[in-house]
């Protein structure tokens, strides 16, 4: 018989482990956990870094994802759970590279799984807000990001005038704009076009849905498959559209005819000519088509909510610092992607929950507060018992309802950019201060 290589159990790694499985038990039903654990088992010696271990983890790496290294992230996550008094015993135990070779070999499958399940939650918190006559408002949209350098082969990197750019990726994402939620992305090589990426997601959307797509997107190919997939699309049309008329509703609004000249198909669309104040008029493009059941006016308001897909990535980039890797692999790449969208979607499910009957929407909580207090609230059920977890959870709903941010009448997207820029320069003020009174 062959002889095993783990170490033994000194206490801490099933401290660990079952502290990570309070956490799991409080945020997901036990069948579901029991699927996901039939999933998953440890065959190598590092049978130490178990599925609940492993969850939490990665979780709490997406959080932190600008710590210098994993053996930072894995100090943060175990003194988050044990506190600083068994950090030396951790280091013999849960080490930086049996965390590594255990994360490798973590399916994608389970993440996928767990992600989509989070997904359903936030949906069903939500309630009929998250639906516009009977559809899922989807926004599609692309954004470049930096990727580990061994994975330049696979994803190649922009040429500029200086030379070769950093190794980077293309990706695109399918966004839930009124439930604030990721529902599918998927990878491509830089410079790939959103033409030939979009076809990926369109197949797995949940039918019905509403595609909000940007202008830069503009193809009657991408409106086809659209309409094959069995959703409906609506964006901009390109300045160097000229659409035949068909039948005119009003001056701006009516029935008219695009075409491919590669292909010569032909598709009868509705195109609706709105302008905001400050800004050029544009002409909206959609398969629409009645204008008693989707009014003009609705059509402008829905389209406009294309752009919390940009402030998505913009708390991805900025709040996650989510293109700071840990890997060298393409498989921990998209590990480490998935559990970055896990985070955030658990998070935008919590703060559903907080928000459920009330006027409030979860779109007007801050995100960077929310995010926050979760990671905080989870790590408190570690240390309490069983008994007293929904307790806690029904605190941390409590204190997320309490974050909203700053809404002033007739602005259309919320924003405390302001309170914010005053809290920060308040802070530096403060650390002159300091550091000229010590000098």
């Amino acid at each position: 018989m062959r002889k095993s290589v783990a170490r033994p159990d000194d206490g801490v790694q099933s401290f660990f482990t079952s502290a990570a499985t309070r956490i799991l038990h409080s945020l997901l039903d036990a069948g579901f956990l029991q699927r996901l654990l039939g999933m998953f088992a440890p065959g190598h010696r590092e049978r130490r870094f178990k599925l609940p271990t492993l969850l939490w983890l990665g979780i709490y790496a997406a959080a932190h994802a600008s710590l210098r290294s994993m053996e930072a992230i894995l100090a943060a996550a175990c003194e988050a759970l044990e506190g600083k008094d068994l950090l030396p015993l951790r280091g013999h135990t849960l080490t930086q590279s049996g965390w590594s070779r255990a994360k490798e070999r973590l399916p994608l499958g389970v993440l996928k799984r767990l992600w989509r399940r989070w997904v359903e939650v936030a949906r069903a918190q939500a309630g009929p807000k998250a639906l516009f006559h009977g559809m899922h408002l989807v926004a599609l949209d692309k954004k470049t990001m930096n990727v580990p350098e061994a994975l330049w082969p696979v994803f190649r990197s922009h040429r500029g005038s200086r030379g070769e750019g950093p190794a980077q990726a293309e990706l695109l994402v399918a966004y839930d704009v009124t439930v604030r939620v990721p529902l599918e992305f998927t990878l491509g090589r830089v410079r790939e076009s959103e033409r030939r990426l979009a076809p990926r997601l369109l197949a797995a959307l949940p039918r019905p849905s509403l595609v909000l797509i940007d202008c830069g997107f503009y193809s009657f190919t991408l409106f086809a498959d659209a309409r094959n997939a069995g959703h409906h699309f609506l964006t901009r049309m390109s300045k160097s559209g000229n659409p035949k008329p068909l039948e005119l509703f009003t001056p701006k609004d009516g029935l008219y005819e695009i075409s491919d000249r590669k292909s010569g198909g032909r598709m009868t669309v509705r195109v609706v000519t709105t302008q905001r104040r400050g800004f050029r008029p544009v002409r909206l493009v959609t398969s629409l088509l009645d204008p008693e059941v989707f009014p003009r006016e609705e059509i402008m308001a829905v389209y406009h909510d294309r752009w919390h897909i940009e402030t998505f990535f913009r708390e991805m980039e900025g709040q996650l610092d989510f293109d700071h890797w840990h890997t060298r692999k393409l498989k921990g790449l998209y590990i480490e992607l998935l559990f970055t969208l896990i985070y955030v979607t658990m998070v935008r499910a919590h703060m559903a929950e907080a928000v459920r009957g009330k006027r409030t929407v979860c779109g007007q909580l801050s995100f960077a507060r929310g995010a926050e207090a979760s990671l905080r609230g989870w790590g408190r059920v570690a240390k309490t018992a069983p008994e007293n977890a929904p307790a806690l959870r029904r605190e941390l709903l409590d204190l997320l309802a309490t974050f909203k941010i700053d809404i002033r009448p007739g602005r259309r997207f919320e924003r405390d950019t302001q309170k914010r820029r005053a809290a920060s320069r308040a802070k530096k003020l403060q650390a002159l201060e300091a550091a000229k009174h010590a000098a």
